[in-house]
């Protein structure tokens, strides 16, 4: 029980490291816990002092790991505005969903306007248009600007740059076109044959696949995910099988028991071996090679790499005659890989992986003795249910946390898919691997059987998700009902059935219950919250947590990034939005509508508002309201008064919908509460600007949103001294490439003392009232402050 305390102790400092700030606090704290046990190891209180040590070695691991490397020849200290000419090594290349492409390379010289300096670090490269993508070990040269990852700063977001520096990549670069890379002459073929192989098996499989099965045969066989379409992700997500097409622990595991059965039936032929040792004792160290140019064949996956550590530790343990419990070789396991790689911790492969097998060696042999001695079939199918249910409910918060997603179909398609895809797809595409450099003929076969035998899983999995209670659905929790999922799974999984450990399954239950039924903060009257999407706009509007109104919702003009999925929808779940009285479209442009498709697809909402008319509408938006049976609401010119149940004051502003600009032809909201006011502006210039102050605001305002991005346009002058707000926020891109916000309105905005607050500087922003003043927080360390 020792091992799983540190353990636990070593994963809550490392969870909760991202929540603080870096301080050479966590260091002492660490030699100071150490010296105490040290001192006191016979005392029956060193075990705190020592679980206080794991807690604050996993925050220092942490923030050592996350920052950037500062030394002057790392690649990371080019960061800037400058575009540099970059020469380096690819080590790895991936297909970027709905083409292009993501190259990794270790950057090896950076060219300036006149100094040529030799550098080291890795870089990934993103290209948004590519025809054919370069192989590893290829030396390649472009010409960027390098910039440093960073995340929005939205409630929810994927943490890209932990994401990134996990890998160890602290630079990213970006070219439109694959015509704009020079590749080069191989570099040492050596260390590119793997994945050249890989490379070269892919190709063979585009060749001879049909299209739309392609990517998914190249999944199952090498690992390579990066070509699967958005409409499968969500089939395999959907179904409950997503983990049978990424290469894990079942697939090595599948793989060393196929070879295991192989080499014990000709081990067994000569006498000499087996006078020599049980096949059992020697075999497994002798199997280690094959499985290791397995995991690296299929991209050294972080649960192909969990799976074959435990294997190695099990073929030495079995070489020495020695037993281990499994869950404490799983512990073992998992306390070695966060002291190697502490941000492991956060890669959802490895949270799936163990917190999967964990389920199994818990939940499986305490369900198996409630199961009579049943036929051999009946018992397989049982134990097939059984370890499906209980993987399932083992990684069901880790799901719910980074995907969003409820499946219960899963534990009906497992039921089928598992076998199929473990004997007969796996097997049937390995071969075909190994067939591709000695027969060509016979490999093409293969993997055209292999995508034949996932066509009809995938079709048994598509008529299984028309079942009604079967269909996934999405769900953005907030971190207070995924915090009661892990107390809930815990109780599940607790072993043990003494009265202490039924008194922790109380508590924890009534913990979970007080966090789904309880607010972890007071409710304000009203919410503005401004949402961190880039060079764009996306406000929310709270009353009294109840009633939503969501203002636009960003958008990205590159169709590599959906701004609705990837920060509007997390941000909602977060806030704890389960529904929205009504969407608004300010106006048609890009980066205020195209975040909305995906709020509106998949959100219930009640009505939706813009001063277009339907025939007018971004014909992928038109869609997606009659889809949804969304009703269109057009406001009338001028002012006029929403009035919502249990809502506070909201009113309209249209502005004239005849003007050439787009822009002036923006919405404009004014929400109150009381004495407090905030006027959303849109993106009116100047001559919106002057129509909505030629008409009397319906109370005064004292937050105001700058209109277009903090635009010299919007007349400064005139807006500030007409409204002369106490705090005004601007929603813009950080490093934007019209300067936003312009020194004119920087310079206005300054000279009147205004307190302004920005969506690249301070992340999302939001400002709450009972009407008795603004109080202004902003996202920092994943929690607004």
């Amino acid at each position: 029980m020792g091992l799983w305390l540190y353990l636990l102790a070593l994963a809550a400092g490392l969870a909760s490291a991202p929540y603080l700030p870096p301080s050479a606090l966590w260091t002492g704290l660490t030699l100071l816990c150490a010296a105490l046990f040290l001192l006191r190891r016979q005392s029956s209180f060193s075990l705190l002092p020592l679980l206080v040590f794991f807690w604050a070695l996993g925050c220092s691991l942490y923030h050592f790991e996350i920052t950037p490397p500062a030394d002057a020849g790392h690649i990371r200290a080019f960061v800037g505005d400058k575009p540099l000419r970059i020469e380096g090594t690819i080590f790895s290349v991936a297909r970027r969903s709905g083409g292009g492409a993501i190259i990794d390379l270790r950057a090896e010289r950076v060219s300036g306007e006149q100094a040529v300096t030799a550098v080291h670090g890795a870089v990934r490269l993103y290209i948004d248009q590519s025809d054919s993508l370069p192989q590893a070990g290829r030396r390649i040269g472009f010409i960027s600007r390098l910039r440093a990852p960073r995340s929005y700063g939205t409630p929810g977001e994927f943490d890209f740059p932990r994401h990134l520096a996990y890998q160890d990549i602290f630079v990213t670069a970006f070219l439109a076109k694959d015509r704009d890379l020079a590749v080069f002459a191989p570099g040492d073929i050596r260390k590119r044959s793997i994945e050249n192989l890989r490379s070269v098996i892919g190709e063979r499989i585009d060749k001879v696949v049909e299209p739309s099965m392609a990517p998914l045969v190249r999944a199952l066989v090498i690992g390579d995910k990066s070509g699967l379409s958005p409409e499968h992700k969500q089939l395999l997500a959907e179904g409950g099988i997503s983990h049978l097409f990424a290469i894990s622990g079942l697939h090595i595991g599948l793989v060393a028991a196929m070879l295991f059965a192989i080499s014990r039936f000709l081990y067994l032929r000569s006498e000499r071996l087996a006078l020599l040792a049980p096949p059992v004792r020697l075999l497994p160290l002798l199997l280690l090679p094959a499985l290791l140019a397995y995991l690296l064949l299929t991209g050294n996956a972080i649960s192909t790499r969990r799976a074959f550590v435990m294997l190695l530790a099990a073929a030495a343990l079995l070489l020495g005659s020695r037993q281990t419990p499994p869950l404490k070789l799983l512990a073992t396991c998992a306390f070695l890989f966060l002291l190697g790689e502490p941000l492991i911790l956060f890669q959802p492969a490895f949270q799936l992986s163990f917190a999967g097998l964990f389920g199994i060696l818990v939940l499986v042999p305490r369900w198996l003795a409630w199961v009579p001695s049943r036929p051999r079939p009946l018992r397989y199918l049982a134990t097939l249910a059984l370890t499906t249910l209980a993987a399932s409910l083992a990684t069901a918060p880790l799901v719910l946390l980074n995907f969003h997603l409820v499946a219960p179909a899963g534990l009906a398609t497992n039921l089928f898919a598992v076998p199929a895809v473990a004997f007969a797809a796996v097997p049937i595409g390995l071969a075909g691997a190994v067939l591709a450099p000695l027969w060509g003929q016979g490999s093409d076969w293969l993997f055209q059987g292999c995508a034949a035998t996932i066509h009809s899983i995938l079709g048994a999995v598509e008529q299984l998700l028309r079942v009604p209670a079967l269909g996934g659905h999405l769900n953005y929790a907030t971190p207070a009902t995924v915090m009661a999922s892990f107390l809930l799974a815990a109780i599940l999984l607790l072993p043990g059935g003494s009265k202490r450990r039924w008194q922790l399954r109380g508590l924890a239950g009534l913990t979970a219950a007080l966090l789904l039924c309880a607010p972890l903060r007071p409710v304000p009257a009203l919410a503005a919250t401004a949402l961190s999407v880039g060079q764009g706009d996306s406000t929310l509007l709270s009353f009294a947590g109840r009633h939503h109104y969501l203002i636009d919702g960003g958008g990205s003009y590159s169709d590599h990034f959906d701004t609705g999925e990837r920060l509007v929808a997390p941000a909602l779940g977060w806030l704890g939005v389960r529904s929205l009285d009504a969407v608004i479209l300010t106006h048609d442009h890009p980066d205020h509508r195209k975040g909305l498709l995906y709020v509106l697809q998949h959100f219930a909402v009640g009505e939706f508002w813009s001063a277009i008319p339907l025939d007018q509408l971004d014909p992928q938006l038109r869609q997606v309201l009659s889809d949804k049976k969304i009703p269109l609401a057009c406001p009338p010119p001028g002012w006029s008064r929403i009035d919502a149940r249990d809502a506070g004051p909201l009113w309209l502003f249209v502005p004239d919908q005849q003007d050439s600009n787009l822009n002036n032809r923006s919405l404009v909201l004014l929400a109150g509460c009381g004495n407090d006011a905030v006027l959303l502006t849109g993106d009116l210039e100047e001559k919106g600007v002057r129509q909505l102050l030629a008409e009397p605001l319906p109370q005064p305002v004292n937050l105001l949103k700058y209109p277009h991005h903090g635009s010299r346009k919007s007349c400064p002058e005139l807006l500030l001294n007409e409204l002369a707000p106490q705090q005004v926020f601007i929603s813009l891109g950080a490093g934007n490439s019209h300067g936003f916000p312009h020194p004119e309105v920087a310079s206005a905005l300054k000279m009147r003392k205004i307190a302004t607050w920005q969506t690249d500087l301070h992340g999302s922003l939001q400002f709450t009232t009972a009407g008795r003043g603004w109080r202004a927080t902003h996202w920092n360390q994943r929690l607004f402050r």
